[in-house]
């Protein structure tokens, strides 16, 4: 009964209700493409794919191929293609962020060490270009390659800056664009394009994905303070010494940089009190600021699905509202 309810209101519940067949079937592709004759690689692989998650990214795939046309084979390759990268990007951050839980679990790298983890994120990246591969459309691989090295360069830009007061809006808004909004972006692209979308229509949910994911992300932000229920502690991004985007807006917002600086400065960060940054960020509306910009960008994901009208389309309106009355 309960299950009922939550897909009769919740728009993601719905979604992905809509669409269960079709993750099923990417949920099968997936867990083909995670086999190999390495038990440790099988165990790892498997284990993170069954932990759970959203499966946003795969779900917004079959979503546009619906959206301009039909779900097609491609789009089943393209769907599991997009999740294997997303996986694979978890394996790899978890050991430079050294986290310690995933999805209210364990992760990798704390049950079989750094080195493995490393290992079977790579080998899910080259089983995510097989699939890709298996479409026989050079396009595909283009966009799929073109977000994984941009993936790639937002986390090494944010490596670079953690700890850094001096990064700027803009260049943060770049790395999240990069890091995580790229690939939902792409995964609506090649979405439509597998249905048989043309180029321009492709671009459309290319953008909506686009701002789907810098939304996310700066949601994902405030959460990490603010939401103890993901199954990550709570602050994570603070005691990582990432300056994230509350942290951007109340440092310029907040007339005491000291306290930043004494926050983020060398290893300070680990003789600050959590709660005391928390309430210096309610203090300064942080949390409000950032979304405030979330909206902005959820407006603009709105306003790439205007030329299209269909029960899918009004789910994406309503998925990306849902963000908001969490």
């Amino acid at each position: 009964m309960l299950q009922k309810f939550q897909i009769a209101l919740d728009p993601l519940y719905r979604l992905k209700n809509d669409f269960q067949s079709g993750l099923q079937q990417v949920d099968q592709l997936i867990l083909e493409n995670v086999s190999a004759n390495e038990p440790l690689i099988k165990t790892i692989a498997t284990t993170l794919i069954s932990a759970g998650g959203k499966r946003l990214r795969p779900l917004l795939c079959l979503a546009s191929s619906q959206l301009v046309g039909k779900v097609a084979q491609n789009s089943f390759y393209l769907a599991a293609a997009v999740e294997l990268i997303h996986a694979a990007t978890l394996l790899h951050d978890d050991v430079i962020d050294e986290s310690y839980l995933r999805r209210g679990k364990q992760t990798a790298n704390t049950c079989w060490g750094n080195k493995p983890s490393i290992l079977v994120g790579d080998f899910l990246f080259a089983r995510a270009f097989e699939l890709m591969v298996k479409t026989g459309n050079i396009r595909f691989l283009d966009i799929l390659a073109s977000a994984s090295a941009k993936i790639s360069e937002g986390e090494v830009t944010q490596l670079r800056c953690i700890k850094s007061l001096a990064l700027d809006i803009e260049e943060y808004l770049k790395i999240i664009e990069y890091k995580t909004a790229t690939l939902f972006a792409a995964a609506c692209q090649t979405g439509a394009l597998s249905a048989g979308a043309n180029e321009a229509t492709a671009h459309q949910l290319y953008e909506f994905g686009k701002y789907f994911g810098l939304m996310y992300q700066i949601l994902d932000d405030v959460l990490d303070y603010t939401d103890a229920s993901r199954g990550k502690q709570v602050g994570d991004d603070f005691r990582e010494g990432k300056v994230t985007f509350p942290i951007l807006l109340a440092y310029q917002t907040d007339t005491d940089k000291a306290f930043w600086h004494q926050c983020f400065d060398g290893d300070n960060v680990n003789n600050i009190e959590f709660d005391d940054v928390l309430k210096r960020l309610h203090n300064v509306d942080a949390f409000k600021q950032s979304t405030v910009i979330a909206t902005q960008y959820a407006q603009k994901a709105q306003e790439s699905l205007q030329s299209f009208n269909s029960p899918v389309s009004e789910m994406m309106h309503l998925l990306v509202e849902s963000f908001f009355e969490k």
